[in-house]
């Protein structure tokens, strides 16, 4: 069967261009509706919003004080209103701090380094007899916030031109480093890790200036392979029907436990000598008896060495300075002393590096340029002041 279309041309071009309207108009309703679809939803959002806001503004205010403007008293669902306590500042204090203890502990200062870095900086503390160049503190100030240090000083030179011992202090101060890190042990599991800094004595042997940490092995709470065996017999123990004299017993065990000193080595020649050192081939003796240990050694935080693992003492510098900024020398002006010596006082402020204060980074040493190496173990406050301390109480007799 055939079917004749006897609809003329224009006709359906008519029909056709009348759907495509159709269809344009069917999609621009749907588009209209959608819109008012999300603007429904966003104003919803936007009032809902504002009822959470306003129910937060009432039970801060409720949680604050307990009163609510225009209507009265009123009581939070968390309990009393903070203004309530009578203690309230205190309570807010301790809960702030609990939560910064932490932060509060890395950021701890240690001020008392601020004499170890004196003692390195001033090349006069040890003999006073010499006809070297020296200076003399009279002096010192200190904003920790800033980690700066303030100081009136003495300039005493051998041919008495003050000038050339400050240009001496500028360069000691200017090429002085500081190092920390911390002692390391391989335990029974062959991992290494810190040893406790209160188990380790830092020393200077006199005739080698070489630096020891000396490691009291056995003393209660440094060696973990002990602990275990406490906490292990605890378990054991755990069925014992008197905790008294087990725990007498563990006391007595702990008093008999031998404390063993062991000398490790701070600083090495370079990374094979490191190496070998922790391998037990220690050709660092300070005696031919002397033990052969193995497993310890002091990891830097510093200390820098070069492609051929000699130490860099340059890229050290660089790494750790003591000064932060270029010293700063004030005013100067020549004087004699006491001794009718002709000396030049001056005053500097010195900024000095921020992690060297810090209570976190461990054995502190500071390094100057005549490798005098000073730690918070070894300060010698003596000699570098140009008066001698004196008791309070003293000077209040002699008044």
């Amino acid at each position: 069967m055939f079917e004749i279309s006897l609809v003329p041309d224009v006709k359906s071009e008519l029909i056709k261009k009348l759907k495509l309207r159709n269809l344009i108009f069917l999609i621009c309703v749907i588009v209209a509706a959608a819109c008012i679809g999300v603007l429904l939803i966003l104003f919803g959002v936007t009032a809902g919003q504002g009822v959470a806001l306003n129910a937060q503004d009432v039970e801060m205010a409720c949680r604050s004080d307990g009163v609510l403007k225009g209507k009265g008293k009123c009581e939070s669902k968390y309990g009393t209103a903070i203004m309530k306590f009578n203690n309230a500042e205190e309570l807010l204090t301790i809960q702030d701090q609990m939560k910064n203890i932490s932060l509060l502990n890395t950021n701890k200062i240690k001020f008392s380094r601020t004499f170890g870095i004196l003692d390195a900086i001033l090349s006069n503390k040890n003999d006073t007899s010499t006809n070297e160049d020296k200076v003399f503190v009279n002096s010192v100030g200190a904003d920790i916030n800033n980690s700066t240090l303030y100081f009136d000083a003495l300039a005493e030179a051998s041919n008495n031109i003050g000038y050339r011992a400050l240009e001496g202090f500028k360069k000691n101060v200017a090429l002085t480093y500081y190092d920390y890190g911390n002692y390391m042990r391989t335990d029974s599991d062959g991992e290494t890790v810190p040893i406790p800094s209160y188990c380790i004595t830092e020393i200077t042997d006199p005739n080698t200036n070489i630096m020891y940490g000396v490691y009291h092995k056995g003393k209660p709470g440094c060696e973990a392979p002990m602990v275990e065996k406490v906490e292990e017999k605890k378990t054991n123990e755990s069925e014992s029907e008197n905790d008294e004299t087990d725990n007498e017993t563990e006391k007595e065990e702990a008093a008999k436990t031998e404390v063993k000193d062991i000398y490790i080595r701070r600083t090495y020649n370079n990374e094979a000598d490191r190496k070998e050192y922790i391998n037990g081939n220690n050709r660092y003796k300070r005696s031919p008896d002397e033990e052969q240990v193995k497993g310890y050694y002091f990891e830097s935080k510093c200390l820098q060495y070069d492609g051929d693992g000699n130490f860099d003492e340059a890229a050290t510098l660089d790494a750790c300075p003591l000064l932060s900024e270029e010293p700063v020398i004030g005013d100067s002006s020549y004087g004699r002393d006491r001794e009718e010596k002709m000396v030049l006082s001056f005053s500097a402020t010195l900024t000095i590096s921020h992690p060297v204060f810090l209570s976190s980074n461990k054995h502190m040493m500071i390094v100057s340029p005549t490798r005098q190496n000073v730690t918070d173990s070894y300060i010698q406050v003596k000699n570098m002041f140009t008066e001698a301390a004196h008791d309070t109480e003293e000077v209040e007799e002699k008044k």
